[in-house]
């Protein structure tokens, strides 16, 4: 028998990986293809997005994302799921530690709006609105954006315990923030270069700021 002879062929192989777990290697080549297909949405849109293009950019077989994803679709549900973890995990990075209330939202509302304008919400923006006119991928999209709400919902409270209102209210300004921050993303999208989208941005933050802190004074009162 000649060798390596009766020996399975491994999709995820790659030079080098012997001394690598199964398991490490799974995931850095899941992790490789979920990058290819983030870079190329961000590129060429979502709509001609192929396995054989996002194996291909990803330097991998087509059995190798075969092996990780049954379909494109399967492949977009995990970068949705992928791309807002990111951004949880960027958010709670922010130094929040020994700030006042004023300071602490003011960090949070900046911090938010600089990973909203980053290329990666581009490309989840890309998927929703495909997914808006494909009923499947919106389930997706839908399905894999609810698996994490409850994981969001508790960052959120832990940032403002100490508000004076109520969880329900708390959590009511996170889903006003974040439709104020994707509207202002969209506008920035479609328009032209030299409008001042900080501008905006600022008077949208100070509006939240002051529907904030009424809402603090009245229930305090």
């Amino acid at each position: 028998m000649g060798q390596g002879a009766g020996k399975t062929h491994n999709p995820d192989a790659v030079p080098g990986s012997e001394r690598r777990t199964q398991q490490q290697r799974r995931e850095e080549t899941r992790a490789r293809l979920m990058e290819a297909a983030v870079e190329l949405i961000r590129t060429d849109g979502c709509a001609s997005l192929t396995t054989a293009k996002v194996a291909k950019a990803a330097g991998l077989t087509r059995g190798a994302i075969q092996y990780h994803f049954s379909s494109p679709k399967d492949l977009l549900g995990a970068v949705i799921t992928h791309i807002v973890q990111q951004l949880n995990v960027r958010v709670a990075s922010a130094d929040l530690e020994g700030l006042n209330k004023e300071d602490r939202l003011d960090r949070l509302i900046d911090h938010y709006w600089q990973e909203y304008q980053s290329g990666i919400y581009v490309v989840f923006l890309e998927i929703a609105t495909q997914g808006h006119r494909d009923p499947e991928l919106k389930q997706i999209v839908a399905d894999a954006i609810s698996s994490l709400d409850q994981e969001r919902n508790e960052q959120w409270l832990s940032y403002f315990q100490d508000y004076s209102q109520s969880p329900e209210e708390i959590l009511a300004w996170r889903t006003t923030f974040l439709v104020l921050l994707r509207g202002l993303v969209v506008k920035k999208m479609f328009s032209p270069e030299d409008e001042d989208m900080d501008m905006h941005f600022e008077h949208a933050k100070a509006m939240f700021h002051q529907s904030v802190f009424a809402g603090e004074k009245k229930s305090k009162a």
